[in-house]
């Protein structure tokens, strides 16, 4: 069976949960915990060098990393890919906004707020990355005013990609009441069919990460 490496807390994770929830891929997850430090234990790293999740093993041994990548693997010949090229160019765009504008700001915020240490100086890191998260916010917001989704008519792997930490802005500490046309969306996103919400099991067996590599 498919083998996905990650946790319930993590938005990347969740965007591959999310597709292979939509397209009825029946998986395991190995509970992969970044505060217990599993990322960055021998054996994990030799699974994915780069120490992070989500990984997913496929049936036949071969192992993809990066939520990106994992979204555009599955969704490859599905409706959430667009078959015209300039739409699909505009998935990606949106795809690389999230992972260089978006998360950077919004997923960090998350972090530092509910799973780092409490200090001053996590405080002030919330504090400076806040006008980043509302401008990323305002980007969206601005598309959304004249589109229902983000890359196209549809919904697409753009819309799965921004969805998660989106979401979970209050856990960030931003409040989406200026954000009209965002919070339509993100109810849009949750109207699609076979949608999974973030931080709901999606997989049909958890193995725990000690069992998995013992």
């Amino acid at each position: 069976m498919l083998t996905l490496f990650g946790n319930l807390e993590s938005g990347n994770v969740h965007k591959v949960q999310a597709i292979l929830y939509r397209i009825e891929v029946a998986y395991r997850r190995v509970d992969v915990v970044q505060a217990a430090g599993h990322p960055r234990t021998e054996k994990f790293l030799a699974l994915n060098p780069m120490g992070k999740v989500p990984a997913v093993r496929l049936d036949d041994g071969d192992v993809i990393t990066e939520s990106g990548a994992l979204l555009y693997w599955f969704g490859r010949g599905t409706e959430l890919w667009p078959a015209d090229e300039r739409a699909r160019t505009e998935v990606l765009r949106w795809m690389c906004f999230e992972q260089y504008s978006h998360e950077p700001a919004l997923a960090v915020m998350r972090y530092l707020r509910h799973f780092a240490p409490a200090s001053e100086d996590n405080d002030r890191r919330v504090r400076e990355l806040a006008p980043r998260a509302h401008q990323a916010l305002h980007v969206m917001n601005a598309r959304l005013a004249s589109s229902a989704f983000l890359a196209a008519d549809s919904c697409t792997l753009a819309d799965l990609a921004l969805y998660p930490y989106t979401r979970w802005s209050d856990q960030a500490g931003i409040d989406l009441t200026a954000y009209e046309h965002v919070r339509r969306w993100l109810e849009r996103v949750e109207a699609q069919p076979r949608f999974l919400a973030p931080g709901v099991e999606g997989a049909t067996e958890v193995v725990s990460f000690d069992d998995y590599f013992e």
